[in-house]
């Protein structure tokens, strides 16, 4: 290999590995080598040469080896359920058309739980909207809800939410404005993870690439983490399943 160019892709691999504050491993890295070598009209690396280097500099993605807090939200109230209309077709290419939602817990250093709430469209793979809370109580869903419909367009076609068999979203609250909203609801079947997986993934990717969230101190430390990582991921992260784009490169050429 050349040198000057084995050296170039040194530098370049432990850049974007840092800038990327260590979340991608070696398919997502490879993708970013290649543009940033393209941008620059150099022959572009294979994989396999990348993946020797990134083993030869200690570089290597730890942060999916832990296992992290699940919340149930299924503790409450009982209201009407409905029919799992989405039954795992996670596919479209119509943006809002397939929506699914979810909340999940992080406990900070000092004990205090901080509660998220996600909408996520199906097309785009976007976090269309998200609210942060220290209590998961009916106004924290409805809030999330409301801010949905708030930006909704007329899009002349069928919309759907899907969610678990949470509480939240069994209440009749939450059923009369899907109805307003004119938007179909999905659930879950009763302890069923995998009906609501493209939440759960989202999940497990924030917790896995914040951190520990007791390595926060308080709330407003996680949460701002939080709303960081969001941003990072419609932003900045891109997915394989898009063709290597974020969700907010994807939208626009959905769009386009």
């Amino acid at each position: 290999m050349n040198l000057i160019h084995a050296g170039l892709i040194l530098d370049t691999k432990k850049g974007l590995f840092n800038y990327y504050q260590a979340e991608y491993g070696v398919r997502r890295l490879s993708t970013q080598i290649r543009d940033y070598y393209r941008l620059i009209g150099k022959k572009t690396p294979n994989h396999k040469r990348i993946q020797r280097l990134m083993h030869e500099m200690g570089l290597k993605c730890i942060k999916y080896n832990r296992r992290v807090r699940k919340y149930d939200s299924s503790k409450g109230p009982n209201g009407k359920k409905a029919k799992n209309k989405l039954n795992r077709r996670f596919m479209s290419n119509r943006k809002y058309q397939k929506m699914v939602c979810d909340i999940t817990e992080l406990k900070a250093h000092d004990g205090r739980k901080v509660y998220l709430e996600i909408i996520k469209d199906l097309a785009t793979n976007q976090l269309l909207t998200w609210s942060i809370s220290q209590h998961p109580n009916l106004q924290f869903a409805l809030d999330l809800l409301q801010q949905l419909l708030k930006q909704l367009p007329h899009t002349g076609y069928q919309l759907t939410l899907h969610t678990d068999q949470g509480w939240h979203y069994q209440h009749r609250a939450w059923r009369k404005l899907l109805r307003q909203g004119n938007i179909r609801q999905s659930m879950s079947h009763r302890a069923t993870c995998l009906d609501n997986a493209a939440c759960e993934t989202v999940f497990s990717k924030l917790k896995a690439e914040i951190g520990p969230d007791t390595s926060y101190r308080n709330q407003e430390e996680l949460s701002q983490a939080i709303n960081e990582w969001i941003h990072f991921y419609n932003e900045r992260r891109i997915q394989t399943k898009l063709g290597n784009q974020t969700p907010l490169q994807y939208e626009q050429n959905l769009v386009a």
